[in-house]
């Protein structure tokens, strides 16, 4: 007998992640390093130092979008009721459904970069660190890669399907 492939229940939550702050700000800070030595070891030229101000000015761009994006993360909730995922925002207590499952677009096993499509809205993009909750985290991740998402019947599925070979030493079903 095979064993239920839903994951269990979880509550994770999600918001402004220190680690992706640090992260950004080293990011920006090696940008701006970068752009000050190439001020200080060859623009003496007029040419060089529109180019340089041009260098700074995307810079100083760049650097205030990540900080925009970094500190306007939504904080919340993310639900799994072995059914359907739930967005719970915070403080406001807000609730959502989400359509359809979370698409993981970067997993580095102790983070995830999600987006989720909430019923009502834009997409949302979710950064998730294992230590938003340590006790929590393997159950998301089960949640995220469980093989209930393929809303295929596991017996339908599994009712005579055998194992054979095929030429090149591949399994098959059938």
């Amino acid at each position: 007998m095979r064993a239920s492939s839903h994951a269990p229940a979880v509550r994770y939550p999600y918001g402004r992640a220190r680690r992706l702050g640090w992260c950004l700000g080293f990011v920006a800070a090696c940008g701006f390093a970068s752009i000050g030595a190439w001020l200080l070891l060859g623009t003496a030229d007029a040419d060089g130092v529109t180019k340089a101000v041009a260098g700074l000015t995307t810079a100083v761009i760049c650097s205030a979008a990540a900080w925009h994006g970094w500190h306007s993360m939504p904080v919340g909730q993310l639900s799994w009721d072995g059914g359907q995922w739930r967005l719970f925002g915070n403080p406001s207590g807000s609730e959502q459904a989400v359509l359809g499952w979370p698409q993981v677009h970067l997993d580095l096993q102790g983070a995830m970069l999600l987006s989720v499509q909430p019923a009502l809205g834009r997409c949302i993009w979710l950064w998730l660190e294992r230590g938003g909750d340590r006790t929590q985290w393997p159950a998301l991740r089960r949640a995220i890669y469980s093989p209930a998402r393929n809303k295929r019947s596991d017996a339908t599925e599994t009712m005579g399907a055998t194992s054979s070979r095929q030429d090149d030493g591949s399994h098959t079903r059938t």
